[in-house]
């Protein structure tokens, strides 16, 4: 597949919003992983609740040598779990049937499940919930209303009933439970992400932005150089401090299946095109995800709802869209990355997406150097839009111009020439970018001059195309001084 060309000018021919794909049994063998990098996978992403750390450090290094061999560079997005609340066991293979109507005992351990009793595995479960509190079993299956506490039990009545399996997901809504979101687990997983150096992180069970200061603070601990961190918006406390968030992450994923158990399902859509919004307007990446193409994991063909869903979210501003169990467990992993491609395409088919919240000044404006960034990347787009250029071309050092420009969504695709090989991969995330890697050096001419022979080398531009170029003269190691733009031919 070759990225960012177009036979005639003003031809939009290829898509912008990138895909990520969950790695798992189904995707686990070297072959199937080039097909679907070969389909168009952006990023991978590997569950940290799933497979021993041997295991996953054998993914990432698959991962890392398809790649090479397939002349792609995929970043990878480590997801830690988070604090999850469990029910007990149940005997054998069997379910425990929970009744409609019937009242039950709540405890905070994990004991065996039976119709009378449910154990949860979580000491503190007291200190959150009281009478008038909602517990969700198995993703809000089986819902519980707390009537009364008494002592270490709490009794319940059963709103929703069904038949229950051993060690299922609690979700406790209206609970504001603080420090889930870097538990001992998730500090050990962090460290191990850090070491196999892993590009992004995804922060689970996230409440506010002092969530994020602290998971940043853990793994400066353990690199200089730390993964970015993305914020999953899976709780309402988070939904409700959004913004803060996205001030302090690096980027942020709408966690649709958790918020619509942590919320009413019907609120899950304006919550989705609100993050969104957020996100663009912080110019960071944001990721949809959970079922977009579901029915996917069992059939060849996506429904005709899911592909309405994952167009509306190409059309709400994601720089991403996820499949999770699609390409994980699914019987069709390269087929789901497949019809995704075709549907963003469809979606993306007259021109980028630009939203009103694309078009916003980014929030921060108190650093002057910071606003003339922002003036520059809004220049960018309108010259984009005016003159002859197939290509905008970024120099950047940590990625920040390039998510800058990629706010505004310009017509041409953006090559991401970053100085190495990490933030080159990160910049393949974020919107309408092909990230590369081009040694920074003083002169100015000669840089761009090598820089465009390594593009057309590459098949990122062909030789002649006219590229817009934006960075900073002179050409430093000193990040956020963007302050200027040029024009000209690639590989002359």
């Amino acid at each position: 597949m070759t990225y960012g060309r177009t036979a005639v000018l003003g031809v939009y021919d290829e898509r912008r919003v990138k895909i990520v794909a969950t790695l798992g049994p189904a995707s686990r063998e070297p072959e199937t992983l080039r097909e679907m990098f070969e389909a168009g996978v952006d990023v991978v992403r590997v569950n940290a609740a799933h497979g021993t750390p041997d295991e996953r450090a054998s993914l990432i290094e698959d991962v890392r040598a398809v790649a090479h061999e397939t002349g792609r560079r995929v970043p990878i997005l480590f997801d830690l779990r988070g604090l999850k609340i469990r029910t007990g066991p149940v005997p054998g293979e069997e379910t425990v049937p929970i009744a409609r109507g019937s009242r039950v005992e709540v405890v905070n351990t994990p004991v065996p499940t039976t119709p009378e009793l449910i154990g949860i595995d979580y000491p503190p479960l007291f200190e959150f919930i009281q009478a008038g509190s909602r517990i969700l079993i198995s993703d809000g299956l089986i819902e519980l209303h707390v009537e009364r506490i008494e002592g270490k039990r709490a009794i319940a009545q059963v709103g929703r009933g069904g038949p229950l399996h051993g060690r299922q997901g609690v979700t406790l809504p209206e609970a504001l439970i603080k420090g889930g979101s870097l538990t001992q687990v998730d500090r050990d997983d962090l460290r191990w992400g850090v070491e196999q150096g892993v590009d992004f992180i995804g922060l689970s069970f996230v409440s506010d932005a002092a969530d994020l200061r602290f998971a940043r603070e853990i793994a400066g601990w353990y690199s200089e150089r730390p993964p970015a961190l993305i914020a999953k918006i899976e709780r309402t406390e988070a939904y409700n401090n959004v913004r803060g968030i996205a001030f302090a992450a690096d980027g942020l994923m709408v966690a649709r299946g958790d918020l619509g158990v942590q919320m009413p399902p019907e609120r899950v859509p304006r919550a989705q095109k609100e993050i969104i919004k957020v996100a663009n307007e912080f110019a960071i990446p944001v990721i949809t995800a959970t079922q977009m193409l579901e029915s996917m994991i069992m059939q060849p063909v996506a429904t005709r709802a899911e592909t309405s869903d994952v167009a509306n979210a190409v059309w709400d501003g994601t720089d991403a869209v996820m499949l999770s169990a699609e390409t994980a467990v699914g019987h069709y992993p390269v087929e789901a990355v497949r019809t995704m491609g075709r549907i963003i395409r469809e979606a993306e088919r007259d021109g980028p997406i630009r939203t009103a919240a694309s078009t916003m000044l980014l929030p921060d404006q108190s650093e002057a150097t910071l606003v003339v960034a922002d003036a520059i990347a809004r220049a960018a787009r309108e010259l984009a839009d005016e003159a002859p250029v197939e290509h905008i071309v970024v120099f950047t050092l940590t990625g920040a111009s390039v998510r800058r420009v990629a706010k505004y969504r310009p017509r041409p695709p953006i090559i991401g020439a970053a100085a190495d090989e990490d933030v080159a991969r990160r910049l393949n995330l974020i919107w309408g970018t092909r990230g590369t890697v081009v040694p920074i050096e003083e002169n100015p001419d000669h840089l761009f001059q090598v820089a465009g022979e390594s593009f057309v080398q590459e098949g990122l531009a062909t030789e002649g195309e006219f590229a817009l170029i934006a960075g900073s003269l002179p050409m430093t190691h000193v990040s956020g001084r963007t302050n200027m733009l040029h024009v000209r031919r690639l590989g002359t």
